[in-house]
């Protein structure tokens, strides 16, 4: 796998980190890589077409959670339906990473010269398994695939977030791309906004056959009796969501038992008021548990309905504000380099 052979590398032409100068970049250092600059769903969907056949070892989304998750689905799309997904990697360039972050991904140049000099590693490429979150998006059709999905703060936190880092200019704009922009975000904008909206009620009903939920020692239990229809809970929420990953990015670890049960989601609600939220951000952020107002379940599927419209995140990007949204594990598992062991 001299200078690239056998990779496969997606940059996003409209991601702000991305671009042009990225994949020039990408090319000159390995010049046996497959690189594609994409500027449209359609021209990756196209290019996957004509890459997947050649069974290249690992396929790239050079950029953050959503420029990857943009490529599971269109693998989703393009791939042989029979057939697992080929291996995915994800070179760090966006703003959260979260899912880099989970693996280990080092800065782009550090992943580049490892990738360079992939030819002389010994025996299978260190590959991880995640579930995918199927999000209902149109009822009766496919949705769409993400690592994590929620309403709440998460969503609320996101949008506020890209709000202000759009009006931030100059010096400013530096701190506004950081993990200090995504606190100034939540308690500057999404606070006030939730305090003064009040929280929603919540509905959480189990479409499994089976769920589970985990106890203060962080084990691992059944629920007895239930089953398909099953009321996980019903009462108010700031933040609800399934996740197949543990970490929504700058390192926040909102779902820290997503891997704990694969093949299953983790649904988790969190209850408490706004500033009892914002009093909990330290433990919230390293992913603490038992957590007061913290509450967690296992399941293949759940119906969340809410008693006004919430906008849904999924894996970064936002849906239109809704009622009701359902999610359930993908028959399809992701397989993605695992950049922590390869480097060992």
């Amino acid at each position: 796998m001299s200078g690239g052979e056998g990779l496969a590398i997606l940059v996003n032409a409209n991601a702000k980190r991305g671009g042009r100068r990225i994949a020039v970049q990408v090319s000159r250092y390995m010049p046996r890589a497959n690189v594609k600059l994409s500027r449209t769903q359609e021209e990756a969907d196209m290019w996957l077409r004509r890459t997947i056949p050649t069974k290249p070892d690992v396929i790239f989304a050079a950029g953050g959670d959503g420029t990857a998750i943009a490529l599971v689905n269109a693998l989703a799309r393009v791939a042989p339906k029979n057939e697992p997904l080929p291996p995915v990697g994800v070179l760090k360039l966006g703003t959260g990473n979260g899912w880099a972050n989970v693996l280990g991904a080092p800065k782009l140049s550090d992943s580049l010269a490892v990738l360079r000099d992939l030819h002389e590693r010994e025996g299978p490429l260190p590959l991880r398994r995640f579930g995918l979150v199927d999000v209902e998006t149109t009822p009766g059709k496919p949705g769409t695939l993400a690592h994590f999905a929620g309403a709440g703060w998460d969503a609320e936190i996101l949008s506020d977030y890209k709000e202000q880092l759009a009006q931030s200019k100059g010096p400013p704009r530096f701190f506004a791309k950081s993990v200090y922009g995504y606190v100034t975000a939540m308690l500057t904008r999404t606070a006030p906004k939730s305090i003064l909206l009040g929280r929603p009620h919540l509905l959480v009903e189990n479409l499994g056959d089976e769920a589970y939920t985990i106890d203060a020692s962080g084990e691992i239990k059944r629920i007895e009796g239930a089953r398909y229809g099953s009321v996980l809970w019903d009462g108010l929420m700031s933040v609800a969501g399934a996740a197949t990953s543990p970490e929504f990015g700058y390192h926040f670890r909102a779902y820290p038992f997503a891997e704990r049960f694969l093949g299953m989601l983790n649904v988790r609600v969190f209850d408490r008021s706004t500033l009892g939220g914002i009093a909990s951000i330290p433990r919230l952020w390293t992913g603490a548990h038992p957590l007061r107002g913290m509450h967690d379940w296992f399941t293949t599927a759940a119906r969340f309905t809410f008693s006004r419209p919430m906008a849904i995140e999924v894996g970064g990007d936002a849906l239109a504000a809704r009622r009701t949204v359902e999610m359930r594990v993908s028959p399809r598992e992701c397989r993605v380099l695992d950049w922590r062991a390869l480097r060992s």
